[in-house]
């Protein structure tokens, strides 16, 4: 039985997915190896967590975008907390788990994992939206063999899980010296990683990343919840708020149509 350590961000508003979360990856989730939380949060209930597999670690809460900004840096800061584990593995706070799922479907004998983006993976590669600048250190090339990948599930073994990180938290660090800020944040920093570290990477298909609001023709093992249902997203400011809404509006058109007639 191996130790996995799952590290799980929710400050602010993010606390209210953690009860849902938690069931979930109890039923569903590596039911076969023993799991601990690691939960960085602000939320006082959660600090006050006495369950011996849950270890809460204060996190400041943070303006937007630094919560994702700085993950990787979260992690490093942190590390001494995961001596004991096998495996750390990232989630995001608004997944849900559907079905069940072993560490062997997710690694298939390399020693990470990156899930297919759910917007992307039946996309052209000229559609991936990977960092164009080129002073950023997360830009990339592409190519014929370009994949994206979402930022929200993701890992490995405890040793090159945080290799990974303590390389992406420098090179967002440099970014940000340069005042350089890559087009999606820790998502963009990890895109351009895996796509120069293809050999220790399993590829995971888009089922487990399946968005609550779409209705694509996958299977749904790990599925993503609305945020909007929960919270809001004002922390990330006016400007971004009618953006997002924009553009969601615009995207969920759309997707209906495509995923209505594929």
């Amino acid at each position: 039985m191996k130790k996995i350590g799952i590290l799980y961000i929710c400050t602010g508003e993010y606390w209210k997915f953690w009860d849902n979360f938690y069931k979930s990856c109890e039923e569903n989730f590596l039911i076969d190896e023993e799991k601990h939380y690691f939960i960085f949060t602000d939320n006082q209930n959660l600090l006050d967590n006495k369950d011996e597999r849950i270890h809460p670690l204060f996190q400041e809460k943070m303006q937007w975008p630094y919560p994702t900004l700085y993950r990787y840096k979260t992690f490093i800061t942190h590390r001494i907390e995961f001596d004991n584990m096998d495996y750390l593995l990232f989630c995001n706070a608004n997944l849900f788990f559907t079905a069940k799922i072993s560490l062997s479907k997710l690694l298939n004998k390399y020693e990470m994992f990156a899930t297919l983006h759910p917007g992307y993976f039946n996309k052209s590669i000229d559609e991936f939206p990977y960092e164009t600048n080129t002073d950023s250190l997360a830009f990339i090339l592409r190519d014929e063999t370009s994949k994206y990948f979402c930022g929200g599930f993701n890992g490995g073994s405890k040793d090159s899980f945080l290799n990974m990180c303590e390389i992406l938290d420098k090179n967002i660090s440099i970014d940000l010296d340069n005042n350089v800020i890559a087009l999606w944040h820790d998502e963009s920093h990890f895109n351009s990683f895996v796509s120069k570290n293809k050999s220790q990477f399993n590829i995971i298909d888009s089922s487990f990343c399946y968005p609550e609001s779409r209705n694509l023709k996958i299977d749904k093992k790990i599925v993503v919840l609305d945020k909007d249902n929960l919270i809001s997203i004002k922390h990330k400011g006016f400007f971004y708020g009618i953006r997002y809404y924009l553009i969601k509006n615009i995207r969920n058109s759309i997707n209906y149509i495509k995923d209505f007639f594929s």
